[in-house]
């Protein structure tokens, strides 16, 4: 009877200790849920380092930052007008020219104006197109008549002269929008020499020439109290060369 005791008491005991787990499989789980708890550990100390980061980068621009960049602005569009004056008297220049070549050019049957070239071998409309032999034939156009070599190079220059004056146009589009990203006063530091840089990259050499400050296409002025010198725009006159056959005399502070 004692024997069985002993026995069923034993096998109890074996029982028992087969539902728990052994010292190495508790040992193992310790680690585990260890390492698990640095891995996050870790991945929240990144996140941390991270958030810390970037609100260092993000470094709002200060009042006399924003302040001296309106100065900026001021002075582009300054020189955006002078440019613009300046397109324009050329422009009336070169029109006036062409139109006087135009009224005394061969007209066609469908009213276009022709100018035949000096060797009689090609004709041109007034808007640079060819004409074939089979739209007309150039002998009607009199040796009297201006020719294809008086009319191009006016005819060239009213079309650069077009390009720079859309290029002045969308530099103004540029200085507009500026002014309002910092009409508010909130733009980062970063984001102000960004916009900066944008608006040095984007400016015309035409306006760039009245920018005090400019020496070289890589330049760009410091933009302090020389930004407030006046900027007279130069009065454009008969005798002045057609604008586009030189370039701009860049702007002396000193002078």
């Amino acid at each position: 009877m004692r024997g069985i005791k002993l026995d069923q008491l034993a096998d109890h005991f074996r029982n028992k200790d087969r539902s728990l787990p052994d010292q190495g499989s508790q040992r193992h789980w310790f680690i585990k849920a260890r390492q698990d708890q640095q891995k996050r550990s870790d991945i929240e100390g990144r996140m941390d380092d991270d958030i810390l980061g970037l609100a260092a980068e993000v470094v709002m621009a200060t009042q006399i930052q924003i302040d001296e960049f309106k100065v900026k602005l001021d002075t582009y569009d300054e020189a955006t007008v002078i440019a613009l004056m300046e397109n324009q008297a050329a422009l009336d220049l070169v029109n006036a020219r062409l139109q006087a070549l135009l009224d005394r050019a061969y007209v066609m049957e469908d009213g276009r104006r022709v100018f035949k070239t000096e060797d009689g071998a090609q004709v041109f409309d007034e808007h640079g197109l060819e004409i074939s032999p089979d739209q007309l034939d150039f002998d009607l156009i009199e040796p009297s008549r201006p020719s294809w070599e008086s009319y191009q190079p006016d005819f060239e220059l009213r079309n650069n002269l077009d390009a720079e004056r859309q290029g002045i146009l969308d530099f103004q589009e540029k200085l507009d929008a500026a002014r309002d990203k910092i009409a508010d006063g909130e733009i980062s530091a970063n984001d102000l020499d960004d916009l900066d840089a944008e608006l040095v990259d984007a400016m015309p050499p035409s306006v760039r020439a009245h920018v005090p400050g400019f020496d070289s296409a890589s330049n760009a002025p410091e933009m302090k109290a020389a930004f407030r010198t006046e900027v007279v725009p130069a009065k454009p006159d008969g005798n002045s060369p057609a604008h586009g056959s030189q370039p701009h005399p860049a702007f002396d502070p000193m002078g």
